[in-house]
């Protein structure tokens, strides 16, 4: 844009905003006291007026013989209107880094709040919410495998693997995009647990993924932040094998916590939408499949720590002190 352009579209926002407390007025009469053509009144400022409206800081009523006039709804929204008037003129950018992907939750600081990204999921939140039939941006294929185990030291119960996504900032079954290059789902089901699963290579004869049905989802993605439709290919693995060595992303929650939409894993929330769904169309739910590994999974040494890091540190505190101790009785 020129910078004739960015000055025109100013005055036409500072005359805008000019209108608090006044009549509304119709395009034509805006442009005029903008210091525009006729012409260009009745076709740029129509264009900019439903631009701006947007933001919902115009109301439009008829003028008795029908145009349309728009008025500024409160000061707030005038004094956003000279707000963005002086963007325009000093050529600055209200939004930035939009080459970043991922978004956060709040409470956000001004650099995260102004982030193009988290912007648009801010903003596409909220069309969803007001329409949940909105119309989605972009269409996602996902696979996604659920992994279901009894861990020793935990009572019995059964747990569910997720995976820390570091672009979504929040943890999810493993899984993923289907490419283009992967043969089918059950193909891209196995890349991706090779992928994020740490030193997993899938045999044939010791794993078996069982297709458990297709979901429909749709919600703003937190990675690009616009509402995308996603068509989430569930799998359960089951497999002989009586360990799985995970990486650092990995943790393993209850079934309780995974469907709980507030529970978080640190500060992290869960993208658990399509699993949820699916819990729905499965019989006796997720609490009804199988296990997917026989008897009790073995906790890493890792694992212990992160999980008892307080109680580790008092078993080191005490094995220090022993050998202290027992170093006068050597010499």
């Amino acid at each position: 844009m020129t910078e004739a352009a960015r000055t025109r579209m100013a005055d036409l926002l500072d005359c805008l905003a000019a209108q608090w407390g006044s009549a509304p007025v119709t395009a034509r009469e805006l442009g005029h006291r903008a210091g525009l053509e006729p012409a260009e009144a009745d076709t740029s400022v129509a264009a900019a007026l439903a631009l701006v409206s947007v933001f919902g800081v115009l109301r439009t009523q008829a003028t008795p013989d029908g145009t349309p006039a728009t008025a500024v709804v409160s000061p707030q929204a005038a004094y956003f209107l000279r707000a963005l008037a002086a963007y325009l003129r000093s050529g600055h950018e209200l939004l930035d880094n939009w080459e970043r992907a991922g978004t956060v939750t709040g409470p956000y600081n001004d650099h995260q709040a102004l982030a193009g990204p988290q912007f648009l999921y801010l903003a596409e939140n909220r069309r969803l919410s007001l329409d949940p039939a909105a119309v989605p941006l972009r269409e996602v294929d996902v696979v996604q495998v659920v992994v279901k185990a009894r861990r020793r030291g935990r009572g019995g119960q059964a747990h569910y693997l997720l995976q820390y996504d570091e672009r979504a900032r929040q943890y999810q079954l493993p899984g993923g995009h289907v490419r283009t290059t992967d043969a089918d789902h059950r193909a891209a089901a196995i890349r991706e647990l090779e992928e994020e699963l740490a030193g997993y290579h899938h045999d044939p004869d010791r794993d078996t993924l069982v297709d458990l049905g297709t979901i429909e989802a749709v919600q703003p993605s937190r990675t690009f932040g616009a509402v995308s439709a996603y068509r989430v290919t569930f799998f359960q693995l089951k497999t002989e094998s009586d360990r799985l060595l995970l990486g650092p992303g990995s943790h393993w929650a209850q079934e309780e916590q995974i469907l709980a939409p507030a529970f978080r894993i640190g500060q992290a929330s869960l993208n658990v939408t399509a699993l949820s769904q699916l819990d729905t169309t499965l019989p006796g739910g997720l609490k009804g499949l199988p296990l997917s590994i026989p008897g009790h999974l073995h906790r890493t040494l890792t694992e212990v720590i992160r999980d008892r890091p307080w109680e580790v540190a008092g078993l080191a505190v005490g094995v220090i002190g022993l050998a202290v101790s027992l170093i006068p009785l050597l010499l």
